[in-house]
């Protein structure tokens, strides 16, 4: 495969040599050794432009058949996924789901080796809490051994800093592109574009990644790292994808976007310019059971999770030069019934084995199936009893999956309350944050804060002061959620709330307690639930909105 990287400063070697050779003749002679003497020349420049993005020409190793120069037509099969999420453990006793996915890769390129894999971005977190505590390695080795031919980044592989995100991006088996998002002073793995000859076709490749989000888990627009200004990024995507058009369609038989922009993004993209054969999204979790076709342009999404594996045909008559047929499929990836690839197996199971005890063990015990809204108000007690909080304060809406009565992992913990680092870099916006306030102050936020979940005391003096555990957003923004600022001390973080619920499962484990079991009392303090109890359950929050 020859790949063939491109960005903005293209002419820096060759000037080099320009200096030396004027109208294509040398003034001296030209020894070997002269030669090397200007090469080495050069290459300070040289590596000075690829710091700010260069042009270059990097061979790899092949990965698809030469052209053959008889053949009339080429068959090229994308296999695409995004939005992963970290969900690479594998099931009990089974095969990893990203296993699953390469062994779906390799049993296609025995049908047809020009199959070419690309990943929309989302690799990070809502998974595997082996990612939670490696702070992000896993997620990275993972990736980086599923061999992607071509990927691009989204919002959450921001999650883990600027050192990791430098990290992700150097991918040693594929080449990530992220055409919006520029770095100054410093190496980046990812280039603006990308391409590939995959047999008798050109393929260029360019990448879009989406706005950041805030702690109000808001999209805006600005920088990922506001404190890291060498890093930018552009959001006029359809300026960008002109000037990726512009330079660089007449080189190319085809042009594909790996968007990370969402479904409804990428056909506003579509709409409005010309020139892009294949967009392969992701972002909104879109699941397509066909593709979006607009003008010329095919969009395809794959859903999320590592759930669905989208493949792509796309028949190209190489005298023409043109997209004569195309096919979609959306394989679900399934154990059992998807072909694993042993070797990634290996490799996955290999990556997570030091997590096994947090991804698979018991650690604590639920004596009945809880809701939603019980699990908020399990959240609130745990900020409590595990972060010497006087009261606590969780969104019902925090909970992501319900659980069951029987043994309790920490891996459903943090599926239950999955963590998203918003804005990048820093706790998830569901986070836990401590804060010190009046008696008065605690009042105004039960009432501000009706529809969550509680947990403190039942009679609260309004001239003493307590310390109040509430959540991220609550905490930066109180102004707006309380009418004015409610804490005499900034805030500081606790902790996530699965780290704050698996803490509290652990206490009640060793007191040969469940979780869900009600009590009274804790440190000292009369904690009742500030709302009715419903059932055999904790007491809970109202109704829903």
């Amino acid at each position: 495969m020859n790949t063939v990287l491109k960005s903005s400063i293209s002419p820096t070697v060759f000037s080099c040599f320009a200096a030396f050779n004027r109208r294509g003749k040398w003034p001296f002679p030209r020894p070997y050794f002269i030669f090397l003497l200007i090469i080495l020349a050069c290459v300070p420049t040289a590596r000075q432009g690829l710091a700010a993005g260069s042009r270059v020409l990097s061979p790899q190793a092949d990965r698809w058949p030469a052209c053959n120069d008889n053949a009339e037509s080429q068959t090229i099969s994308f296999v695409h996924v995004a939005d992963v999420h970290a969900r690479y453990n594998p099931d009990q006793g089974g095969s990893s789901p990203l296993a699953r996915i390469r062994g779906f890769v390799e049993q296609l390129k025995r049908e047809n080796s020009y199959t070419v894999f690309t990943n929309g971005g989302d690799d990070y977190e809502k998974g595997s809490i082996a990612e939670e505590i490696s702070q992000g390695l896993t997620t990275r080795q993972v990736v980086q051994a599923m061999h992607y031919d071509v990927r691009t980044l989204g919002n959450h592989d921001f999650a883990w800093g600027m050192e990791e995100l430098l990290a992700f991006s150097h991918d040693p088996a594929g080449i990530v592109v992220a055409s919006n998002t520029k770095m100054t002073g410093g190496a980046p793995g990812w280039v603006d574009y990308a391409e590939l000859e995959v047999g008798c076709v050109r393929i260029g490749f360019f990448g879009l990644v989406s706005r950041p989000w805030n702690e109000k888990d808001e999209q805006y627009e600005g920088s990922f790292y506001p404190e890291r200004p060498e890093l930018q990024s552009d959001f006029d995507f359809v300026a960008i994808a002109n000037d990726i058009i512009v330079s660089h369609r007449q080189e190319v038989d085809l042009l594909v976007l790996v968007s990370h922009l969402g479904v409804e993004e990428d056909m506003r993209l579509a709409q409005q310019i010309r020139g892009i054969d294949l967009i392969l999204g992701g972002h909104s979790h879109t699941t397509m059971t066909e593709p979006v076709r607009i003008i010329n342009t095919t969009i395809i999404h794959a859903g999320a999770f590592a759930e669905k594996i989208g493949r792509f045909d796309l028949d190209f008559d190489l005298r023409d030069r043109e997209i004569t047929a195309s096919r979609f499929l959306l394989a679900d990836n399934r154990e059992g019934e998807t072909p694993v690839d042993e070797p990634t197996d290996r490799e996955v199971k290999r990556i997570i084995s030091p997590y096994l005890e947090e991804i698979h063990a018991d650690f604590a015990n639920i004596s009945a199936g809880q809701s939603k809204k019980a699990m908020a108000l399990i959240a609130a007690r745990a900020a409590v009893e595990t972060l010497e909080a006087d009261a606590a304060f969780v969104s019902r809406h925090s909970p992501r999956k319900e659980w069951r009565s029987g043994p309790l992992t920490r891996q459903d913990v943090l599926d239950a309350f999955p963590v998203e680092r918003e804005p990048a870099g820093n706790p998830g916006f569901s986070s836990l944050y401590l804060i010190r306030g009046s008696g008065a102050d605690l009042l105004r936020a039960q009432t501000s804060l009706s529809d969550f979940a509680y947990w403190g005391p039942e009679t609260i003096d309004p001239t003493a002061t307590y310390t109040i555990a509430i959540q991220k957003a609550q905490a930066f923004h109180q102004r707006h959620y309380f009418g004015r600022e409610i804490s005499l001390t900034p805030p500081h973080h606790g902790a996530e709330l699965w780290e704050a619920v698996v803490a509290f499962g652990h206490v009640r484990n060793a007191a040969s307690l469940s979780v869900d079991e009600n009590a009274r009392g804790a440190a000292g303090h009369d904690l009742v639930a500030f709302l009715q109890e419903i059932g055999n359950q904790l007491p809970m929050e109202g109704g829903e909105n």
